[in-house]
């Protein structure tokens, strides 16, 4: 039996199925998804690879042989390989990297080389009795790779003609970061009546043993720890039941649930609206039918989405099929996962980046075990084994979040649409401000659409303010808040209602600039301005993650006159301080959600303790539903209009949309101001009237006149190295090469190759190609053609080329 095996090696070369023989012991034990140990290259390192496939033949000479299981849960199955081959064609991403996207984190099979002293012998050479010395000292083995920084110099011949010799012994280990978590427990191995009756005869003698026997005669098994705790007792006081024969200590494996300590009462389903019904209705019914197909659901900000999604993944579940639940941002898995859990109870599965990897493995153990019908997460929630899929939806859909940045750069929706196909699920697109494309599609027809055009409550929209700050200006108001909002967060804090402050950015200030000499602080390692952050008067780098002291004078011309310029969530809650002392605030940026959990525990305290203002940056404007908020307030709406993109316009809009959505959500009536410099752009008027017909119209026209997705498709190239004429050169060989491929039969525009908007990050150069085409497969093809071919060059070799299509950023 041949098993098709790819190794766990990352260079481009070994990106295939390499031919193993599969041992009398293991076959059957060996399918498609099996991690197993195999011997690779000429030193026969041992590592990890997975199985692909299976064959009776193979065209390879002399073929090693696997040497065991490496893993004995399966990484993936037949539906998930199918998965992976359409990935590796499509993103053109290795196979190892997809591997790794889809098995959960920490269960790879580590393999360390150990070099051990066999027999000492007198050596002549130095360095070989100081190999001797060193491995002598700490026990006679060591990790080679210790061995080698111990020494100082290099050591891989003499050791190699040591092991030849036979006075070093080489060998591999293997171990793994995550295993199941096992506690060690305790039971009776003795019927209840002889416990008792054995207790009762060691009362006198061993009342501690006494008491561990009544205790465990009350319960099936008790934790070893609880155990002890219980009756203050030790590990030698088990150990002497152990030896009556009364007691067995045995290992249990148990659940790292990241839910554990928290209670949820049981909600029931709602009555829901005639457009409820409706959309609930057209969806469950496609799953019944097996028809499966793509919904767009259209809902504006209060309609009632959330419920439909759970009403209908009851009726999925009720016909034995299974449910993904996918959501943009890991802020928003909190109140999404308190509402079906509250709902589902423990059919729910959690699978995000928030969680521990232990608690990671847990959950994807469960869905894979069938204990879990249900699985809502970020986009990673989309590659878990779950089985007989009946419907997957993901929310807020237009979110950028869904694309991947980092290899497989893959997007959830494409991955979403491919594994419902796979089981003739349906797919259900969600959002009040829907990507121009999904909305495109669903006029094209592609995509069914589903409007509710009316919230839940039937209350109105919120009342939406639109402020030109340059009005304010002119006023003589320099503050960050303009007139009108100042008096809405006042006239909230008198009613007692909450208000949420959004502001496109994080930190304290933008930048720090001297006013004397025009000098501002980069990051040495990237070519960006250091933000300042108050708390820590520090200036950091939010890309690299550089952090210097603040300056107190320029560096350039030595001026106390070094200030810091615009606002970031830092200085908006100094300004609130300052403007309403008897305010409570709370914060949530990427600065105050870096610990577990934290973006759960921020959004209990806003409500529960009813806080009045909640200052935030992206994580707040959109998914949060809180009764008691009636007012939204946006500093700056400007930020990202201001961005070279061609979707700033669609970006900026939806931004606005959602976030003043989260106004008015209860029983009482929501308002929101926003203040802008550019109350004119369509982005912002049209938000004013909730008109995102509107909008989509002028966008997709200018789309279609500039030739835009969905019009095209859009494929970046970025060159990364550490000379940046090396870069300049990769990428210009780059398109020479791609446009002499044969038998391009599309249109096909070129931008580039130019330096990338932000040219330096962690102090690599960065050079970008935009393509813009009718095919992004096709052209895919030829580009990853392209870079095999620059690879080969020995000039190019640093540089790193990395293929995206449909990129989130093109600038």
């Amino acid at each position: 039996m041949i098993a098709k095996i790819i190794v766990d090696n990352k260079s481009k070369q070994v990106d295939k199925p390499f031919d193993y023989l599969v041992p009398k012991e293991l076959e059957g034990k060996i399918k498609i998804g099996s991690r197993v140990l195999v011997p690779f290259s000429s030193g026969n390192r041992e590592i990890e690879g997975f199985c692909v496939g299976t064959a009776d033949t193979s065209d390879s000479k002399r073929l090693k042989s696997i040497i065991r299981t490496a893993n004995d849960s399966i990484g993936f199955d037949e539906d998930m390989l199918e998965l992976v081959e359409w990935m590796h064609k499509k993103y053109l991403a290795s196979y190892l990297d997809i591997f790794h996207t889809i098995v959960p984190s920490g269960t790879a099979l580590k393999t360390k080389e150990w070099i051990i002293l066999e027999n000492k012998s007198e050596e002549k050479s130095e360095i070989r009795r100081r190999i001797t010395e060193i491995l002598t000292d700490n026990g006679g083995s060591m990790e080679f790779k210790e061995l080698k920084e111990m020494c100082g110099v290099d050591i891989q011949n003499q050791v190699r003609a040591m092991i030849k010799e036979g006075t070093l012994k080489k060998e591999y280990r293997q171990s793994v970061d995550i295993k199941d978590k096992k506690i060690k427990c305790v039971k009776l191995i003795c019927d209840r009546e002889t416990a008792l009756e054995s207790a009762e005869n060691l009362r006198r003698k061993a009342p501690v043993q006494a008491k561990m026997l009544e205790v465990l005669s009350k319960n099936e098994y008790v934790s070893l720890a609880d155990l002890q705790k219980f009756t203050n007792g030790s590990h030698s006081t088990v150990k002497a039941l152990e030896k009556k024969n009364l007691v067995n200590v045995f290992d249990m494996t148990v659940e790292r649930d990241p839910y554990w300590n928290r209670v949820f009462e049981k909600t029931e389903k709602m009555v829901p609206t005639p457009e409820q019904e409706y959309a609930i209705g057209e969806i469950t019914n496609s799953v019944k039918s097996g028809d499966g197909g793509i919904y767009l659901l259209h809902g504006v900000t209060g309609s009632g989405k959330t419920e439909v999604f759970m009403q209908t993944i009851e009726n999925v579940i009720n016909m034995g099929k299974s449910a993904i639940m996918l959501v943009p941002e890991i802020s928003l898995t909190p109140q999404m996962v308190s509402r079906f859990m509250s709902r589902f109870g423990g059919r729910v599965a959690i699978f995000h980046s928030g969680l521990s990897a232990g608690e990671r493995y847990d959950q994807w153990k469960k869905i894979r075990d069938g204990e879990a019908d249900i699985v809502i997460g970020a986009r990673s929630a989309i590659f878990t084994p779950l089985k007989n899929i009946g419907v997957i939806i993901m929310d807020e859909e237009h979110s950028d979040t869904y694309k991947s940045d980092m290899s497989p750069r893959y997007h959830a929706r494409e991955t979403a649409i491919f594994r419902a196909n796979q089981s003739g699920a349906a797919v259900v697109l969600a959002s009040a401000t829907p990507s121009v494309e999904s909305y495109y599609k669903s006029q094209t027809g592609e995509y069914k659409l589903i409007e509710m055009n009316t919230r839940y409550n039937k209350n109105k929209m919120p009342e939406i303010s639109v402020i030109d700050m340059r009005s304010e200006l002119e006023k003589g108001n320099k503050s960050m808040l303009s007139g009108k909002l100042y008096n809405e967060i006042e006239e909230n804090l008198k009613r007692g209602e909450q208000t949420i402050l959004f502001l496109n950015r994080r930190g304290f200030s933008t930048f720090v600039s001297c006013r004397s000499c025009g000098y501002v602080p980069h990051c040495p390692n990237c070519n960006i301005s250091l933000t300042y952050h108050k708390f820590e008067d520090k200036l950091k780098c939010h890309y690299c993650g550089y952090e210097r002291p603040n300056y107190k004078l320029c560096p350039k011309c030595g001026s106390n006159y070094i200030r810091y310029f615009g606002g970031g969530t830092q200085k908006v809650e100094d300004e609130l301080n300052r403007l309403f002392p008897n305010a409570t605030t709370v914060r949530m940026d990427m600065d105050t959600t870096g610990k577990k959990q934290s973006h759960e525990k921020i959004l209990q305290k806003f409500e529960k303790d009813k806080i009045d203002i909640l200052i935030g940056t992206q994580m707040v404007a959109k998914g949060l539903d809180f009764e008691n908020v009636t007012l939204v307030g946006v500093i700056t709406a400007d930020t990202m209009l201001n961005i070279n993109d061609y979707r700033s316009g669609e970006r900026t809009f939806a931004m606005l949309e959602q976030v003043s959505g989260r106004a008015g959500r209860g029983s009482k009536e929501g308002r929101a101001v926003i203040q802008t410099y550019t109350p004119e752009h369509e982005a912002v008027s049209l938000v004013k009237s909730h008109n995102y017909r509107t909008f989509y119209d002028k966008e997709i026209a200018k789309r279609k006149l500039m030739w835009y997705p969905p019009f095209c498709k859009i494929v970046s190239v970025h060159f990364q190295g550490n000379v940046e004429n090396i870069v300049a050169k990769t990428a210009k060989y780059f398109l020479n090469t791609a446009e002499k491929t044969q038998n391009i039969s599309q249109k096909i525009q070129v931008l580039g190759p130019v330096p990338s908007y932000i040219s330096k990050i962690k102090n690599k150069y960065r050079w970008q190609i935009i393509f813009k085409c009718e095919d992004d497969d096709n052209l895919g093809e030829i580009l990853s053609q392209a870079e095999m071919t620059c690879r080969k060059n020995k000039e190019f070799s640093d540089v790193a080329i990395i293929i995206d299509k449909s990129p989130g950023m093109i600038n």
